[in-house]
């Protein structure tokens, strides 16, 4: 690939899978950054002699010719995390960044979050920004998370609302320090990811919507008994740094992920089973009218950020 080497090279990483039709937006997106030194890395994770992979091939070859995008296929569907290791492998980049197929970046995104993490010292891992999210029947919610620095334990209870793992720009050897994403999760990829890296470094925020989400297009088919599952799974791997927190840290967590199995309870008419772990979790009345307030406040307002607990 034929990139300047004036400016820190960005690598953009897309991880496509069974979306053909919104990938074009993507790649297009990053390609229209006002910052230029970039790369861009498609990753195809369709199983090979499908109509998706088909369909992603023939959206490629427009691009065959262009020189600072690669695309790179895997012999069968993996998984996100998955994909997205593969194109942190091939990176070339001082920095990376993952956007969803799906999603799509504004003009001025990079440009910004390169800006501050030049201007900040090797502490500072990763840097995110104020997003919208499309949700269905065109539900617009507007992020007001603000919080930065060190969160390390905000992240652990992955009550740190980024909004998705598209909105992460990180430096490149931070992301391989830790070994890029867990592949044995299969959900809470960027939750697990943006908890390690949070584990010896800082996040840095920036006060400008840079991204849209595209929820309208995503269909999830939860069930309470699979939601409950993905906190187990989550919980195990986690175990030993959450055993390792001071008590109340460790307090904060726990009863962070009972409030949303109780958030779950209630979607799920499971009401009983939410209280009770609630109860387990020693959950003061405290901390859970608190958390009525701020989903009710969400609710209304149409604002994305975090509970304090």
């Amino acid at each position: 690939m034929s990139i300047s080497s004036e400016k820190p090279l960005v690598s953009v990483v897309i991880p496509t899978y069974r979306r053909p039709i919104y990938l074009e937006r993507a790649i297009e997106s990053a390609r229209c950054q006002s910052y230029q030194n970039i790369e861009i890395i498609v990753v195809d994770d369709n199983d090979a002699n499908t109509e998706f992979r088909s369909e992603t091939e023939k959206l490629m070859n427009n691009y065959a010719n262009t020189a600072n995008i690669l695309y790179l296929k895997h012999e069968f569907n993996k998984n996100g995390a998955a994909a997205r290791n593969t194109g942190l492998k091939k990176a070339s980049g001082d920095y990376i960044t993952f956007l969803d197929d799906d999603d799509e970046m504004l003009p001025e995104r990079l440009e910004s979050q390169i800006d501050l993490m030049e201007r900040l010292d090797k502490t500072w891992g990763a840097c995110y920004t104020k997003y919208k999210k499309i949700k269905g029947n065109n539900e617009i919610l507007v992020s007001s998370e603000n919080r930065q620095g060190n969160l390390y334990i905000q992240a652990l209870m992955r009550s740190i609302y980024i909004g998705s793992g598209s909105n992460l720009l990180i430096r490149k050897n931070i992301a391989e320090a830790v070994s890029g994403y867990d592949e044995s999760f299969n959900r809470n990829q960027d939750l697990e990811f943006l908890a390690r890296i949070l584990e010896k470094h800082k996040l840095a925020f920036i006060d400008e919507c840079t991204l849209i989400i595209h929820y309208e297009v995503r269909e999830k088919k939860d069930t309470y008994e699979g939601l409950l599952a993905i906190d187990e799974f989550y919980l195990n791997r986690f175990g030993h740094r959450i055993e390792q927190l001071s008590k109340e840290n460790k307090h904060k967590v726990l009863a962070m992920i009972a409030l949303e199995r109780f958030r779950y309870s209630i979607k799920y008419c499971k009401v009983n089973d939410g209280l009770i772990n609630l109860i387990n979790t020693k959950v003061t009345l405290f901390e859970f009218l608190r958390y009525i307030i701020y989903i009710l406040h969400r609710a209304v307002t149409k604002k994305s950020y975090g509970f304090r607990i």
